[in-house]
């Protein structure tokens, strides 16, 4: 009989959303989404969690060109 090795990893799927509302129209003008698994010392990463946010919102505003600093 084949024997095979199981290997079980638990992690917290993490979503990260972001959305930009434009208040005259009541509406929303920009979306990003973002998954990603979190390990337990991740989640109490300040500095970890706003190297996220930086990356999430590079994208904004939409059609801008980006500059690194």
């Amino acid at each position: 009989m084949n024997q095979t090795d199981v290997r079980v990893t638990e992690y917290t799927q993490g979503t990260f959303i972001i959305d930009m509302i434009d208040p005259v129209e009541n509406a929303s003008v920009w979306r990003s989404v973002t998954q990603s698994k979190l390990k337990e010392e991740t989640i109490r990463d300040q500095t970890a969690l706003d190297a996220a946010a930086m990356r999430v919102l590079a994208g904004f505003p939409p059609g801008v060109a980006q500059t690194t600093p």
